[in-house]
């Protein structure tokens, strides 16, 4: 378990790193600077945040699951290995050289590795006597997974054809992160946090949540037309595949709530109030993230909200940085890998203060400017503020896990 725990590191390291380089974008509009251009920091934290962060997190929250009866350890070591080292490395490319060759095949070999990860889950879930219906969410997390690359692939042939310009470069981006983070993060981290709820003989209802992942699962397909709306000539068609999507998904977030209902009882006498009020907070964002998207359904909204750049990064936070990062803590303290302390409660408010307040500022701002009001005063300095304060929260929460020495649970 060792071993691992370096991995452990490693996520929050590179949670750190991404946090790093959002307050360096932050400063871009305060303090200008040509050192390195704002589009490589922004395309190096992205991608960190996602492939390394996030991805790395919840591999190592399965491998976690697993653990105790693993035989294919040295294997799972070598998988974190490899999307540690290529992770860095492509975060630092994209840094030095924007999207270019070098930081492309960082990119194409992390996705290679994606597979060999999936392959690893797949066959350790196969052969485990676990929750069905937990498997459920993690097979379809395996399989957005896959899906999810079809993206990233489709972006050379495009650009190789001329059309890096057109919209189907953007349909691309828009494909390959809505089955990253509605599918593969999502439906891993709700199979996951299914597991240690059986692991812990806390009750939830199996039948909803099998329930949950079938229409939430089948709607995520109709749901990618969510991010096409915005193109002219869509069409009635496309508007009623996206409504259908969009719904569906809402009412399977419903589904998933209603299947832990009486989850929460246990939870607050298993676990420290620090842990279940952030499983409240996780559980409010995936709510307010999936009825903000059934705003989508309008044409005319969804236009609006695509051209309105901090509409999407509100919103692209609101489940990367919130639901998701959120989420990823809330089942590393669960598994032992950290207990509350003054430490963990001190990060993990500074974290969710600053995540608040840079959402406030993104969609007021938003808001004023729709009703072409101007702008809110000392606006990007209220975002900077904003992303120390993430910073500074995440930094005390690794700290927290320094100091933990039991093994996890």
């Amino acid at each position: 378990m060792g071993k691992l725990k370096v991995y452990l590191h490693i996520s929050l390291l590179f949670f750190t790193l991404s946090a790093l380089s959002g307050v360096w974008m932050r400063l871009f509009s305060l303090y200008p600077n040509n050192l390195v251009p704002y589009t490589n920091v922004l395309h190096g934290h992205s991608h960190l945040a996602i492939l390394g962060w996030a991805f790395l997190g919840l591999f190592v929250i399965s491998l976690t699951l697993f653990w105790s009866t693993l035989k294919r350890r040295k294997q799972a070591i070598a998988i974190c290995a490899a999307l540690a080292i290529t992770s860095l490395i492509m975060f630092v490319a994209f840094l030095t050289q924007g999207y270019a060759v070098f930081s492309i095949v960082m990119s194409t070999l992390h996705i290679l590795i994606e597979y060999w990860a999936a392959l690893f889950i797949f066959r350790e879930i196969k052969c485990r006597d676990a929750s069905k219906v937990a498997t459920l969410w993690i097979k379809g997390a395996l399989i957005t997974l896959i899906i999810s690359s079809l993206g990233p692939f489709s972006l050379g042939y495009i650009s190789a054809n001329g059309l890096k310009d057109s919209p189907l470069f953007d349909m691309a981006i828009y494909f390959y992160l809505h089955f990253q983070y509605n599918g593969w993060l999502t439906l891993g981290l709700i199979g996951c946090f299914a597991l240690i709820l059986c692991r812990q003989n806390i009750p939830f209802h199996h039948t909803w949540l099998k329930r949950g992942f079938m229409v939430y699962f089948l709607s995520l397909f109709p749901g990618l037309v969510l991010s096409i709306l915005w193109m002219d000539g869509t069409g009635k068609l496309a508007e009623m595949t996206a409504a259908i999507g969009s719904v569906g998904q809402w009412i399977g977030v419903i589904f998933v709530l209603t299947a832990f209902r009486k989850s929460w009882k246990s939870l607050y006498e298993q676990y420290s109030k620090l842990v279940a009020n952030s499983l409240v907070i996780t559980f409010l964002l995936f709510v307010i993230k999936s009825t903000m998207e059934l705003g989508l359904i309008s044409p005319t909204l969804s236009v609006l909200v695509y051209d309105t750049r901090n509409v999407i990064i509100g919103y692209l936070h609101l489940t990367l940085l919130g639901f998701i990062s959120v989420f990823i803590l809330s089942q590393f303290i669960m598994l032992n890998w950290v207990r509350t302390n003054q430490t963990t409660i001190v990060g993990f408010v500074l974290f969710i203060v600053g995540f608040t307040i840079n959402e406030l500022l993104l969609f007021i701002q938003s808001l004023i400017g729709w009703l072409e009001l101007g702008s809110l005063p000392f606006y990007l300095e209220g975002l900077c503020f904003a992303s120390l304060l993430l910073l500074i929260g995440i930094l005390v929460l690794w700290t927290s896990f320094f100091k933990h020495k039991h093994s996890p649970v």
